[in-house]
């Protein structure tokens, strides 16, 4: 069965578009926003961090240790869930040989003589206070 249908009922030809350019450009803003919005929140958690991290070597207390290593981990989960990549670090060796240390496992490394740093006899403020500058780097340059 056929169906006529009058002129008065149709759409002109110039008006209908093919929507073929629509959905790549709404996937582009999504993915835009999106990594906007991770942006902000890596940036108000890196905030937390780097507060937390003066605070914990001020007082170098066990229980600022642990929100520190938790606001840390939290956000390397956040970094990797996000699809930042896990950058790697080449370090040349003697005799030419090349060592790749990933940044996560450095992080871990640093944490771990961070807690041992607290939990000597003889705390070292010092000591603290570098290993913290030394993990916020890792982190700006896992985030940058």
């Amino acid at each position: 069965m056929k169906v006529n249908l009058s002129p008065e009922f149709t759409l002109p030809r110039d008006v209908v578009t093919k929507s073929s350019g629509s959905p790549r450009t709404f996937e582009e803003h999504l993915s835009a926003m999106t990594k906007i919005h991770l942006r902000e929140r890596l940036d108000e958690e890196l905030e937390a961090i780097f507060e937390q991290g003066r605070r914990l070597a001020r007082s170098m207390n066990l229980s600022d240790l642990k929100k520190y290593r938790d606001m840390v981990a939290n956000f390397l989960k956040l970094c990797i869930a996000g699809g930042l990549s896990c950058k790697e670090e080449r370090l040349s060796l003697r005799y030419g040989r090349a060592k790749v240390l990933t940044i996560i496992k450095t992080v871990d490394q640093k944490l771990m003589a961070l807690a041992e740093a607290l939990l000597s006899e003889n705390k070292d403020s010092i000591k603290v206070m570098a290993l913290v500058d030394e993990i916020r780097g890792l982190l700006l340059d896992l985030y940058a």
